[in-house]
């Protein structure tokens, strides 16, 4: 069972974080061995960090705002130390940075809420909420599997590093890099200032958090059309962001339907990304809408009881 809940999660994360919203085709539909590579590369990094981190908030006794920001963490750590989208101007030859530019900084307002959030949300936070409402909240790993998925996750940032570099040959300056460090370091020692469960009674209507992950998720993906007006996304964006933060606070839903909600979002948006691309892009992103969906009908019937939602 450990061993398959930590599998589960693993598959989940890249699948979630690139497959389903269609990232592939951002440079063209690669061929399926391509493809393959990528998932490979994309379970050693993502699926890795997703493990990694439920674990150590699950064997720390810490709950989901732990689990969130280092989320957020990650989410730098990638994109400010690896990738380093947050501040290469081409990245994939797209133009992120020039809407809500912060020239002090070397970034773009817009991109850098919209790129962290994804990871908190879709990189992270959804698959490790779908995995544990089959799975469970007891550890999964003994000592060795910690080991092993622990040199699996510098290998995967190794190899996401060379990937990225390889691509454009782009590197941030010292100071914007040795920035991101600073943050993700702050971040991790935040994320273990919370010591309990920010709710511990049972947890509300799995209907209505169904539709609070669908509506919360899916105006986020929305908003990202006010590019023209950039500190105003910014500032919608991050609204959005805390008026669901209280939502939750307040409802205290479970964090399966939540999660659930932003899995659909996922799929109208990849199948939204993946129509210019042709007929075969749209019926292998038809297969994912289809495995996707599956799985969380599959979570909803077997769901195991949670005590408490933290």
């Amino acid at each position: 069972m450990r061993k398959s809940a930590a599998l589960t999660l693993t598959l989940l994360s890249p699948f979630t974080a690139e497959f389903l919203l269609a990232d592939q085709y951002l440079a063209g539909p690669p061929e399926l061995v391509q493809q393959l590579v990528m998932f490979a590369l994309y379970v050693a990094f993502y699926g890795a960090a997703a493990l990694l981190i439920r674990e150590t908030v699950r064997r720390t006794g810490r709950g989901w705002p732990t689990m969130l920001t280092l989320a957020l963490a990650f989410g730098v750590f990638e994109e400010g130390l690896l990738t380093q989208t947050l501040f290469n101007p081409h990245y994939l030859g797209l133009d992120l940075l020039s809407s809500g530019h912060v020239p002090v900084l070397g970034i773009g307002g817009p991109w850098t809420v919209y790129v962290l959030t994804l990871h908190v949300v879709w990189s992270i936070g959804a698959p490790i909420a779908i995995t544990e409402a089959l799975f469970g909240r007891e550890p999964w790993l003994k000592k060795a599997g910690v080991s092993l998925w622990s040199v699996t996750l510098v290998l995967g940032a190794a190899a996401t590093f060379g990937v990225s570099y390889a691509m454009g040959h782009f590197l941030a300056h010292p100071a914007q890099l040795a920035g991101a460090a600073v943050v993700v370091v702050a971040l991790v020692v935040a994320a273990f200032r919370f010591r309990s469960a920010v709710w511990t009674s049972t947890p509300g209507n799995p209907w209505v958090a169904l539709a609070l992950g669908v509506g919360a998720s899916s105006a986020f993906q929305l908003l990202r059309g006010l590019d023209s007006l950039p500190w105003l996304l910014v500032g919608l964006l991050l609204a959005l962001e805390a008026a669901t933060a209280v939502a939750i606070l307040r409802l205290r839903p479970p964090a399966f339907p939540l999660a659930a909600g932003a899995v659909l979002t996922y799929c109208w948006i990849g199948m939204k990304t993946t129509i210019p691309h042709g007929t075969i892009a749209i019926v292998e992103q038809s297969v994912l809408i289809l495995v996707a969906v599956a799985l969380l009908v599959v979570t909803s019937r077997s769901t195991r009881p949670l005590a408490g939602n933290s």
